[in-house]
């Protein structure tokens, strides 16, 4: 039985979870959603884990010419452990499971949760494959696979959005595109091979790199104005203070952490950090975890 199920689970990839993880309880947090039934976190959960099967599942059906070129990507249905169709059956399943369940949470988080795995097909799947149509690669990207990731929990646990999620959601877009022009900077080789025209394809690697320091330079540009709304909310969250940091002191540290952030970009470029843009996510994760701390607490 384990064995029948490892090449799906592998279809899954949940390694590459994390980030989008993040940006998925980044949302639930700043709801204040541990404050819920615990029902509800489970569905939401359990929802969230069925969109992201779905997401990496549905792009490996659809990736196979360029994985058989990749020696590094495990693709199961590449390595024959499973084949296409079956590979599609369990994609399908997750994505109808996971709009299933969505409904409990609500008409709202339903459309949104659809309008999030509409998009994902589209990426990946023919004719369409926004994956392989420059721009468009990114921009959705940036919806499926950020914004919309970080909204679907505040409709689920704040049942509005405000201009201020507008604002998390619109960095974690900018975020996720970065993510997008760096994945596809690391398959350019294969994807030339096999004849997928992505945005880093059409602006050739160096350019591309050149792009995404630019675009990584100007990020603190998104993040700004978050702070500056926490820091004109006379009671930020809860309505109480924070016990250990204010928002001035959160301001203070966000404000040190992008001066650290630029210095890197501009004078540290050889460094591993810069280099293989962690550092970027680093300071991403930070910042987002200040804003956490003034709306919880």
């Amino acid at each position: 039985m384990r064995k029948n199920l490892k090449p799906y689970l592998e279809l899954m990839r949940m390694k590459n979870w994390l980030g989008y993880f993040l940006m998925a309880s980044l949302g639930f947090v700043i709801s204040r959603g541990f404050l819920f039934p615990l029902k509800d976190i489970i569905i939401f959960y359990t929802t969230v884990i069925l969109l992201f099967g779905f997401v990496f599942s549905i792009n490996d059906c659809f990736d196979t010419k360029e994985d058989k070129l990749d020696k590094d990507k495990k693709n199961p249905i590449v390595l024959e452990r499973i084949n296409l169709k079956q590979g599609l059956a369990f994609s399908v399943f997750l994505a109808i499971s996971g709009l299933a369940l969505s409904m409990v949470l609500g008409l709202k988080v339903f459309l949104l949760f659809f309008t999030t795995i509409v998009f994902a097909f589209l990426y990946s799947a023919p004719p369409v494959r926004m994956k392989g149509r420059p721009l468009l690669d990114l921009f959705s990207h940036g919806l499926f696979a950020g914004a919309l990731i970080f909204l679907i929990p505040v409709l689920v646990f704040n049942n509005q959005l405000t201009f201020f999620h507008y604002l998390i959601a619109f960095s974690l877009f900018y975020f996720s595109i970065t993510l997008e022009i760096r994945n596809h900077i690391e398959d350019y080789e294969t994807d030339k091979k096999a004849g997928l025209k992505t945005t880093v394809g059409a602006l050739g690697p160096k350019n591309s790199e050149k792009l995404l320091r630019y675009l990584a330079l100007i990020y603190p540009l998104t993040l700004f104005p978050i702070f500056l709304i926490l820091k004109g909310m006379e009671n930020p969250g809860s309505g109480q203070r924070p016990l250990f940091l204010s928002v001035s002191q959160c301001l203070l540290l966000f404000s040190v952490f992008t001066v650290f952030f630029i210095f890197f970009f501009l004078f540290r470029k050889n460094h591993k950090l810069v280099k293989n843009y962690r550092i970027m996510d680093l300071y991403a994760n930070l910042s987002f975890v200040l804003v956490s701390i003034l709306m919880i607490l």
